[in-house]
């Protein structure tokens, strides 16, 4: 049966992050985006995509207090080194 009331508070969490969208990291954009365009016909919202819009105000939230430009500091990697599978001998 189809859940009117949490397609409402997505479509809700979707206007309120597209309001802060120049605010967003890169791969919270990207998600953003894909949330968008799946939810533009009714349905009943996926749990996952509920918390993940949740989080992402969230993080807006607590990077305020921090001096983090979405536009520069986004393209951080950690790059470990890969290490295979030990050797057999």
């Amino acid at each position: 049966m189809f859940n009117m009331a949490g397609y409402a508070e997505v479509k809700r969490l979707l206007a309120e992050l597209q309001a802060l969208e120049e605010r967003l990291m890169p791969h919270e954009l990207e998600m953003l985006q894909s949330l968008k365009a799946k939810y533009t016909e009714p349905q009943t919202p996926d749990s996952f995509d509920h918390t993940s819009l949740n989080v992402m105000l969230r993080n807006v939230e607590i990077r305020k207090g921090y001096r983090i430009d979405p536009r520069k500091d986004g393209g951080r990697v950690i790059d470990l080194p890969h290490i295979g599978a030990p050797k057999k001998d």
